[in-house]
Formats: C-alpha cells, structure tokens, sequence
C-alpha cells in the first residue's frame, strides 16, 4: 500500500480539498499521466531515420473499404443528464420453491415470521452519484463491490432485487431542451445502450453481419440503408474488428470456431453503439481486452461523450492514461461510497486524510488499492478493513457536496458543441441530424415496424439457421436413421392379419418414434437461443411476433424436407398403399410437416413457460404424455374428463389421417384366412377404422384444417408467453455455513520437493487449414510462425500481445490440450516443446497445471471453501492426512482472499454465485493446491480487479521465489497488466497479431531492443501498455496504413536479428540448481479409495442444494405413472381391454427410456465437463472411478423412482399383480429407463454438443424400441435376434407374459364383429 491513514482526522476535509486542487492537477500532469497529451500515434513514432514508405494503392483500399460517417458534422444526440441520490438496494426476500417443473415459490403465509433479516442486508447503500451530458462516469472497486448492480438500476433492470431508499432519475439537459421533466430508466429505456458482461450473440454469424442486422434493429427507420452501413463500417474501425469482419462468431457447443474472447466482447459492445444512444452503460466494457483495445475503446467512448453522450461504466484494471478521459468518478467499497465527484478533485480529496499515490503509480490502481481490503497476514487485513471503514465514514459525513458539483468545463464543452451542430450542413448527415434533433414523440425517432422487423429478423435467422450444421446433421440423422430403422421393422409389409394389425400400429406408432424426438431436440435448442431473445428484447429490439414469423421461416425449409424425406423412406421401404400411391403419399407427407410444426410449437411453449432445459423438458415430457394417450390408438376409450384433450393434440389429427388414407375403402388379400372368421374381420379396412372409433365416411380436410389451425394456437400461446410471461430468471444464492467453518485446523505442512522444469519453445508453428469439399473452398490460415522462447525454473514468464496475436494458442500446445478446430477441419502444427530438454509427451505434461479462460467448470451448488477442500483432498498426496489437506485449502483461501466468499454458491446461468473476479479466483484457487511444478495461467488477471490482480501476482511471485520452488516456472498470458504487475515478470514474450514474434527475453531487456529499433518508453508510463501500443494496428482509417508498416517493421527487425544475439533472449540456460535431486513421480491418478468416495458426498451435495433438479429426478417417472392412471384407470376386462393393456405396455415402455435420457441431459453434462477438467489436471481419478461415482449417483434415484412408479401402473392400475410379479415389473421399469439414462451418458461423452447428443440418443433409443418387437409384428428374425440384447425386449416379455397368463375378456359378439380389442389374439 503506497500510503496509511493516520489516526487522527486533522482539519475538515472541505477545506483541505480546496487548498491542494492546484497541486494535484500538478501532480496529475507531471507526476502520474506525463504522457496523457500526447496521442497513441505519437507516443508509437520511431525515430527518424526509419521512414515509412505509403503505398497509394493500399490507402486508396483502405479507403474504400473504411466508409466512415463524418465526425465533425455528425449531429448531436439528445442530452440527459443521471441523477443518484441516497441510493439503497437490497438483498431479495429468500425463497423456497416447491419441487415443480415451474420454479413456483412457496406461499408467503408459509415463511417464518422471524425471515426478516434480510431487510436489513443491502448491495449497495446511499449512493450519490450524477454523471451530465458530454461527461464520462467511471465506476471503479474491487470484486463484489456492487458495480454491476448499479449500473443494472442505471438501465432499470434490478429484476427482483428491492430498492430501500434514494432516487435514481434522468432528465434533459437544460442547454439543448426547455423540458426539465424527470424520467425514470423504464422511460429512458429507447434512449440507454446496455452493454452487460455477458456476450449473447448468434454463432454462425459474421461479424459484419451481426452488426449490420444490429444496425437495422435499433436505429430508426428514418435512417436509410447506406447511412447505417457507414456507420457499421464506422463502429468496425473504432473497434478495430475490421480484420475479423468476415469471421463467423463461433461458439454453437465447441463445433464451430469463431472470433476470439475478446474480439467476442468488442462485437457486443458495436451492437450498442451502432444505435448512436444518448446514454451508454458497460458493465466492464474493456474485460478480455488487451490494453491497446481497451484504451482505444475509452478514448471512443471519450469522442462519442463529446459528441453530447452520457457515458457510465465500470472498469476493473484501468490504464493509468485513462485517468484523464473519466470526467466523473464513483468509488466503491463493499457497496459503500469511498468518492463520488468530479475527476480533478479525487486525488486531493484522499490527499487531504493523508493518503497519495507514490510517483509513477497509475491513480486508478491506487484509488481501487486504498478502497479494497488486503490479503495476507493478519494485521495487513485489520489495517486495511479499518482503513475503508474510515473511508466510508468520511464521505458519509463530508462527501454530499462533492457528487452533485457541476463541471464547468463540461458546460462549456456542451454549449459548443450544439452551436456546432446547429451552424454545420451537410447533405450526407442530414438523416441523422434529424434522428438526433428530434423531440420526443417524433415519427423520426421511431424504429423500424413490424414488417421491417420481420424482414430483417427472417434474413438474420435464415443465415444463422442454414450454418447451424450440428442441427442439420442431427435432423439428418433422426429423419434417415429412424425412417430405415422403421422400414426395416415393418419392412414390405403383406396383407395377411399379422402384417394388417402392424399397419395399424405404424399409422401411430411412427409418429411417437419421430416427432417425440423433435420435442426434446426443439426443447434444447430453445432453451438456448432464448437467452439471445431475452436479451434482446431487454433493449426493445423488436416485438414477439416478428421474432416468432422469422423463427417460423428460416426453419420451414428444415422442417419441410426432412419430415418429408422420413416420409418417403417409411413409405417406399414399408409397402404403404400405392393405390392412388401420389395422393396417399402426398397425403401422409403433408401430415408429418403438420405433426412436425406442431411439436416444435409445443416445444416453444413449454420453453417459453421455463428456461431451464430440465424443468421444461419434464414438463413437456408430462403433457406431452396426454398427448400421444389421447391420439386414439393407445386407449380406445378415455375417461370423460380427459378425452376432450385429443382436440388440442396434434398427434391424434395425425393417426386418424394417416389411418383413413391407409385403410378406407381397402380390402386386403389376407390368403388361406376363412371369409367366415372372426380373424377376416380385420382383412377389411373400413372395419378396422370401425374398430379404432374411426368412421370411414369422415373427409380428410375435417382433420388437415383443425390440426393446421391446432399449429397456429400452439404457436400464439408459445407468443404470448414471450410476451407477458416473465420464467423466474436468475435466484440469488445465499450464504452457506461450513459444516467444518469453526473446527481448528493444523498448518498447512506443503514441504513437498518438485523436481525443477525447464521449458523451451522452438520453431513453434500452429495452421489451421479446413480442404476443400463440395462447394466449401479450401482454406487455410496461420495462426502462430516460428515461436521460439524458453521458461527457466524459478521464473515468471508472460505472454503479451493484442487480440489474435496467439497467446491462448501457445498455452493450450504448451499444457498439451486438444484444440478443436471445427468440422471438416484440422490444425496442424509444427516446432518442438521441450521439458527438461525431452519432447512434451504424456510422460512429462503431468508436471503441468493450466488455468483455462473459462470459469464455466466448478458445480454451481458447492461454496467456495467446499469447492476447495474437494479439490485439495483429490489433488494432494495420499502421504498428506485429510486434515492437513484441508489446512491446505483453507492456506490458498486466504492467499487469494477468497474468505469474503468462502461460504457463499459458486452459482451459474440460474443462480447468481459469486461475482466473475472471485470465480477467476477460485480457478486458480484450485490449481495452486498442489503447488505444481509447472502453472500456466490463461489471461491470470482477466475479470479482476486491480487490487485483486496484484494481489494475486505478488502471491504467485512470492511462491515461484520460495525456498520449496513451489511454482518452478509460471507461464501466463496479460491482457492489461498493470505497471507494478509488469515489475513482478522476469522473462517477456511479445507477440503482434498473426502469431509473430516481436520480443523473447529478460524483461529487463525490453527497453533496449526496442530503443534501438527507435521506440522509447516515455517516463511514468507502463512499459506493458506502451508495448501494446506500438504493435497493435489502429484500425481508424487515418492511422491503419502507418500502423500496419510500424508493426511489419517490428516483426521484420526481430526474424532479421542473428540468432547469436537472440541467444541470450530466446534459449537462456536454466539456471538449475546442482543440488536439487530428481523426485520420483507419484501417480498423476488419485486412488479409487480415497476419489470415490469424495466424487460421490461432492455430487449428492450439489445435486441437493439444487432442489428442481433434486426433486425432478424422483417426480418424473411416478409423474409419468400418474398421468397414466388419469387415462387408464383400472384397466377393464371388456372387449377393449386387450387393446388397452398392449397399448399401455407399449406406452409405459417406449417413454421410459426417455425420461431416463432428460435425466442424463439435466446433471450429465455439467459432472462432465467437471471430470474431463480434472482429469486433464493434477485432480486426475480413473474413467472407472467416474463410471462407478455416477452410477452410484443414478442408480438409486431412478431405482426410488420406479418402485413409486410400480405402486402407481401395477398395483393402482388393476394389473395382475403379485409380490413377486410387483418386483419384476420394477426390475423391467428399472432396467428399461437405466437404458435411456446410459445411451445419454454415451453419447454426452461422444460429443460436446448437447444438441447434436440429443438428437443421436434419441434415435438410438427409437432404432431399441423398434427392434423390440412390441410395436410390429413384422420385425425380421435377425433384428428380433439383436433386440435380445437390449432391455425392452424382455422386459415386454415379462410384463406381457405375467399380464396375459389366465387372463380372460368378456367380448360381446357385437364387438367382435367389429374387431373391436382383437390385439388380444395376437
């Protein structure tokens, strides 16, 4: 800490500020930001000597390709100014939830009266804050200290989080309107571009074009098409994505490669400012930016706030030139005000209660270093919770007049800037001088309408859908797979009674093999992209219906062809009726492209109804069970009270039609079958309609057009859920005591000896390359050329460079990680890494430990200590007790101060957890355990704060230079690191975008190669800034051709420079000492004794905490048994009572293997990402110890499960039961739903698209249930054979057999003319 607080106060605060203002704007000047006047264009000049020859041709391109609106014509934006005063936010009202699909919470007059101390928790308490036109507010603190919670008030989304006191309004700037009316931010809602941490973008997009389609959404209609592309073009530049323009953005479940993370965060940010919005918020706008980004991203949000803009945003790690771009800053400590004011007047007011930065120290960090608690030993965390406390209180009693003081230079800058606007014509600008001109209510303010929308809505998701080639693939699959798998069942069939009845199941039964799988799929796939739908129409993008129109007819196209092509296939291969053979095929094609758009509509409603892909899938699992019972052919006759939902099923309009067009009017052969039998009955069609409760005199159209307009209302309602229904969104999680939070612990007893490592890179290259293949063209791209560079034990080595400079490429070849390089493609890579002088091989890569970018990995129900004591106890020694291992844990807890946290949720997409800095944290909490001989840590710093940031750096400096060389060598990549960070680094490799290399060394060395070159870090500047600067292209029309030549001039300089020079940067000798002697390996697996049992209390834990999972897993199958009760009651001993029991068989037996598949789909694929994650890391178990874990973990639910279900279809539903045919029955059950749960695992671990495994499993499980025998009697030997081997064959076996043996019908003679129930002789 660069200065303490003293103990006495001194003289009022007030008086002292206003006294040492003139010194600090000094010390500003000369002492902190030296070089803030001079631009990045000339801070980058080389000396004179290297001239820099333009090409005419090449700027004569860029000129062409960089249309740019004109800056110093552009009209100004109506102004409004934000005011905060006293704000409070609080925590919300903790809620229970019944254990329901829905997320519905518990009533009100059930909670405790003695609940109540949540009200007096808050997030952030007594905020004053304003921010005018033309100003930029930064709000700076460290993690968890309610940033983002502000900024989420600024813009009117708190969700359920309750305001206790203090008003947060806008109003318009007194000097460009005569309105002085107050608005609040739902008001303000047109006028405010929200740019959240989060990136929610379309992935088989283009950078361009989800731009330009942002463009066409947002700003007004009265903007014309050549404008707004000036504008994209523009908003490309200023964010330096004009490289990456015509990139797709990737990211559809790791099958598709796209942009990179922070190219990701630029792109997301361009969607907003396209709009050209009065009011700007980002929610750390410059995270997973390298600093030369970030700082040319402020100094475009410090252009556009001159150009009349209110700009708030928080900042993590500021770049000490950003100091003088912020107008206004907001400090925060815990929730708490530190400083709120004017950017001049910041400095002297901490100067007057004693504390100032040192000289050179970026005033940011030190603003955000005095307002954080420190970690480490005791007394430095007293010191520094006493020091904020004292902080608060100070502004609590002196601060109010210093946040709503008005900025003399922003009026003035204002009141020019409009009589600018006012004086300047131009023809080109004149569109948007009117847009900005503008009064309320005015037509040329208005967004695009509903046919706009549509159009351009249509247009974005016709791209987005026809590049989706997992879900093309997957559609492929299910269409051609399943349609041959049914040919092949009832293959050619004859016209004998047996094949008779299984023309009569297939008119159903291909309908539950085909389309069920579309519910689950569709139930996937909306559950995902309505999280861009949300977001989106969080800004007022467009409305539902236009949404609903494009989703509607982008996919038409899919789902025309493919139900078709299935239909062909069954009707070719199955030997449906060919006479009229056109019209019946064209009759049944027709009918599964209704049956198709109506099971995607029912999905879009139960995932309108809820986000989460388990709850919604249950509940579409449970209705959709209604459904297929009221088609008609499963149970003849429903109960009254349930038979009117067969008007709302698609599925039933689908059998009778497909049943009229095979039978009516039909006479089968049915040879050596007696005229005069009960069995020729059914040799006739129009009987067996009689017999299905069909009449044959029925038309067709009776059916076509109620089922069409049946597609249409599952539709509104899919809209007016969209529209008015808001799902329960994310739950804030709660504190959780530590079961083992107050027992004693020993001391960490870490004395383990690590064999020294030594890293070298040579001739490193990585290219990925996808060949050509029918209309695809053969691509290929250099991603990393000729890297050579070496880690010494003992060290820190940094990697730098811009976005796509490669960093993250080098890590994950160095931690010997798989790289996905999408379909059809393949990366290939040459070079050697060397360990100790030995080829990288699974022999030596277990000395390494990576820390990935992701965060998304740790279960979201564990607290922070939980997630550390199970990583310690699976990543340490078997020499080392659990207690030790837990005193080592908890070591690593305060090391990164993570005690704040320790026993709150990690959380994920539904439960907020812990705050994104402290997740960061967390993973690198978990990796430092073990104290790995080797670490790479993957952008170290990205998503914390400064003083978090340094913390961590000097933790991990501090340990690299322990006597017991804990971390030999440190391999990281920086995006923005701070000055004193740069210090803690002893070895530099800089990169410049392309993969090439600019600088490999000592960082001391740095300065010098480059001086030479002519490049001279100015004084009191961050040397990693300034490195950052001068190898980053400025994309900016003006600057791109002389920044693209400085840049090849570097690269150029460094391939030129003798190999005996470079000796000393690129291959330094370790500097390994003699007396450290090797160390044996110990098994990079942890035993099964001591993994097993820690994997299974660690996945019941996180499974309970998560109570709709929890519940959902016990409640689905018993659910699916009540359901059926509603339908079959107590199975009758009638003339339909055969054809009820077959059908109720089938049904119970072809859905359990489903549900068993949501159930793997809902818990799998996180536990999954868990264990590849560990296993690839010093947590390493065996694949069995997994497969016993989630067997373990499985097994006994669903086990639970289907004795519940037993009691509910065999005992309640009138079967012939017995204890031992009761237990059979469950064994069956059991064995059947294992089966879908298992194929789910499968294929999970097969690929890492859910989308893609869905679609897989369920044809797989369909192909099972085919072969079974049980739905066609026509199921060739050799497949019945197969299906031996698989569990719904025998279990229909026995269930058939237990039900059918001594079993006895009362069968009219009526009825059996009318083969009514004649299922009951085959």
């Amino acid at each position: 800490m660069s200065a303490a607080i003293d103990e006495e106060e001194g003289p009022r605060v007030e008086a002292l500020v206003g006294q040492q203002a003139q010194e600090s704007q000094s010390l500003s000047a000369n002492q902190i930001s030296q070089t803030d006047a001079i631009t990045t264009s000339e801070r980058v000049q080389p000396a004179p000597t290297n001239d820099i020859v333009s090409n005419p041709h090449q700027d004569e391109k860029a000129e062409l390709r960089h249309g740019t609106v004109d800056k110093s014509t552009l009209p100004l934006p109506p102004a409004y100014d934000l005011f905060i005063k006293d704000f409070t936010i609080g925590v919300p009202r903790p809620k229970k939830y019944l254990p329901l699909p829905v997320p519905i919470p518990y009533p009100a007059f059930f909670s405790k009266a003695k609940d109540t101390a949540y009200l007096n928790e808050t997030i952030i308490r007594n905020v004053d804050a304003k921010c005018g036109s033309g100003e930029i507010l930064a709000i700076i603190g460290g993690s968890g200290s309610g940033k983002s919670t502000l900024l989420s008030a600024i813009v009117g989304r708190l969700s359920n989080l309750p305001m206790r006191g203090g008003e947060l309004s806008f109003a318009p700037t007194s000097l460009s309107t005569d309105n002085f009316k107050s608005l609040n931010a739902r008001q303000m809602k047109d006028k405010i571009g929200f740019v959240p941490q989060n990136d929610y973008l379309l992935p088989n997009l283009t950078v361009r074009e989800t731009l330009g389609y942002a463009a066409s959404l947002r700003l007004p209609a009265s903007i014309d098409r050549s404008t707004r592309l000036r504008i994209v073009d523009q908003v490309l530049n200023e964010l330096s994505l004009i490289d990456a323009a015509d990139t797709v953005v990737g990211g559809f479940g790791g099958l598709r490669k796209g942009i990179s993370g922070g190219e990701r965060r630029r792109l997301s940010i361009a969607c907003v400012l396209v709009s050209l919005p009065s009011v700007i918020v980002l929610d750390e706008p410059t995270s997973g930016l390298d600093a030369y980004t970030a700082y040319q991203l402020l100094l475009t949000l410090s252009e556009l706030a001159k150009r009349n803009r209110t700009i708030i945003l928080s900042l993590h790690q500021p770049r000490s030139d950003a100091f003088g771009l912020f107008t206004r800053l907001l400090v925060l400590s815990k929730g708490s005000v530190v400083y709120s004011g004017l950017t001049d007047k910041c400095l002297p007011w901490f100067s007057a209660l004693g504390l100032e930065p040192e000289r050179g120290v970026n005033p940011l960090d030190f603003l955000i270093d005095i307002s954080s608690v420190e970690v480490g030993d005791e007394s430095k965390i007293d010191a520094s919770k006493a020091r904020v406390e004292r902080l608060i209180n100070t502004w609590r009693e002196d601060g109010d007049a210093y946040s709503m003081e008005k900025g003399i230079r922003w009026s003035r800058r204002i009141s020019k800037e409009i009589g600018k606007a006012v004086d300047v014509q131009t023809s080109t600008n004149s569109t948007l001088k009117a847009f900005f001109m503008a009064r309320e209510g005015d037509s040329s303010l208005r967004r695009p309408g509903v046919f706009v929308q549509t159009l351009t809505l249509t247009s974005r998701a016709n791209k987005n859908t026809l590049r989706n080639h997992g879900q093309t693939l997957g559609y492929s699959f299910q269409a051609a797979i399943i349609g041959v798998m049914l040919g092949v069942s009832y293959f050619q069939l004859e016209e004998l009674p047996t094949d008779i009845q299984s023309l009569k199941t297939l008119c159903f039964q291909y309908m539950a093999a085909y389309f069920y799988l579309t519910i689950v799929y569709s139930i996937y796939r909306y559950c995902n992209e309505l999280v861009v739908f949300d977001r989106e129409r969080q800004d007022h993008l467009y409305k539902v219906i236009p949404w609903l129109i494009s989703e509607i007819i982008s996919n038409l196209p899919i789902n025309i062809f493919f139900p078709s092509l299935f239909a062909v296939i069954i009707y070719f291969m199955i030997g449906l009726r060919t006479s009229p053979l056109a019209k019946s095929l064209f009759i049944l094609i027709a009918e599964c492209i209704l049956v198709q758009l109506g099971s995607i509509a029912f999905s879009l409603v139960s995932a309108g109804m809820v986000r989460e892909f388990a709850s919604a899938s249950l509940m579409a699992n449970g209705i959709s069970i209604f459904f297929f019972l009221s088609a008609g052919y499963s149970i003849l006759k429903p109960p009254p009270y349930v038979d009117w939902i067969k008007y709302i099923s698609v599925y039933w309009y689908g059998f009778r039609i497909t049943a009229i067009s095979q039978f009516r009017g039909r006479t089968f052969a049915c040879e050596n079958v007696p005229r005069d039998s009960v069995v020729a009955n059914q040799c006739i069609g129009d009987q067996v309609l009689v017999g299905l409760r069909i009449k044959p005199s029925e038309t067709l159209w009776g059916y076509f057009v109620p089922c069409f307009c049946l597609v249409i209302g599952l539709y509104t309602v899919g809209a007016l859920l969209l529209a008015f229904w808001k799902p329960g969104g994310v739950k804030h999680a709660a504190k959780i005591g530590s079961h083992n939070e107050k027992e004693a612990l020993p001391e960490s007893d870490m004395d383990i000896i690590r064999q020294r490592v030594d890293v070298q890179v040579k001739g490193l290259g990585l290219s990925w390359m996808r060949p050509g293949f029918l209309f695809l063209k053969r691509r290929e791209r250099r991603i990393l050329d000729n890297i050579t560079f070496s880690c010494p034990a003992g060290k820190i080595t940094a990697i730098i460079g811009p976005s796509g400079a490669g960093k993250s490429s080098i890590l994950q070849m160095l931690a010997a990680r798989e790289m996905n390089a999408g379909p059809l493609s393949r990366f290939q890579k040459d070079g050697t890494i060397l360990i100790n002088g030995k080829p990288l091989s699974a022999a030596n890569r277990d000395t390494i430990s990576f820390v990935e970018q992701e965060d998304d990995y740790h279960l979201p129900a564990l607290t922070v200590r939980e997630t550390l004591r199970y990583a310690a106890i699976l990543r340490l020694p078997q020499s080392m007790s659990k207690r030790s291992k837990l005193a080592r844990a908890e070591e690593v807890l305060k090391m990164l101060g993570l005690e704040d946290c320790a026993d709150t949720l990690v959380g994920g997409p539904l439960l907020k957890g812990i705050s994104g800095g402290e997740k960061r944290r967390l993973s690198l909490a978990v990796e430092m355990l073990n104290d790995p001989a080797v670490l790479i840590v993957d952008e170290v710093t990205s998503g914390l704060d400064a003083a978090t940031a340094n913390n961590v750096m000097r933790g991990l400096k501090s340990i690299a230079e322990s006597g017991r060389t804990v971390i030999r060598e440190l391999g990281l990549t920086l995006h923005q690191p701070r000055s004193d960070i740069y210090t803690l680094i002893d070895n530099l490799v800089v990169l410049a975008k392309g993969g090439h290399m600019v600088y490999a060394g000592p960082r001391k060395q740095v300065e010098s190669t480059f001086q030479v070159q002519g490049f001279s870090i100015p004084e009191h500047f961050n040397p990693a800034d300034f490195l950052l600067d001068i190898i980053s292209i400025d994309h900016r029309p003006e600057y791109e051709t002389e920044s693209r030549a400085r840049v090849d001039r570097i690269v150029q300089y460094w391939s030129d420079v003798p190999k005996a020079s470079k000796k000393g940067n690129e291959d330094q000798e370790p500097n390994v000492e003699a007396n450290v002697p090797h160390v044996q390996q110990e098994s990079r697996l942890t035993p099964m004794w001591i993994a097993a049992p820690t994997l299974l209390e660690r996945t019941l834990r996180n499974m309970w905490r998560q109570q709709p999972v929890f519940w959902v897993r016990v409640q689905q199958t018993p659910l699916m048994g009540a359901l059926y009760l509603l339908y079959y009651q107590r199975l009758s001993r009638g003339p339909t009572g055969g054809q009820d029991r077959i059908g109720y068989i089938q049904q119970l037996l072809g859905a359990l293997p489903y549900i068993g598949l949501l159930n793997s789909v809902a818990i799998f694929p996180v536990e999954r990402d868990l264990f590849f994650h560990e296993y690839r890391s010093s947590a390493a178990y065996s694949t069995a110890t997994f497969t016993l874990v989630t067997t373990l973990v499985e097994a006994p639910f669903t086990f639970v499960a289907n004795l519940l279900l037993g009691l509910l279809m065999n005992l309640l539903a009138g079967m012939v039961t017995s204890p031992q045919i009761y237990f059979q029955f469950v064994a069956s059950t059991f064995a059947v739903q294992s089966l879908g749960e298992s194929t789910g695992i499968i294929f999970a671990a097969f690929t890492p698209s859910m989308g893609l495994s869905v679609s897989l499993v369920s044809t797989a499980l369909s192909i099972m249930m085919q072969f079974a025998g049980y739905t066609s009697l026509s199921v060739p030997k050799w497949l019945q054979a197969i299906a031996w081997a698989t569990p719904p064959k025998p279990a229909a076996r026995i269930m058939l057999i237990n039900e059918a043996s001594g079993l006895h019908l009362n069968c009219s003679p009526e009825s059996i003319q009318t083969v009514e129930g004649t299922d009951t002789i085959f």
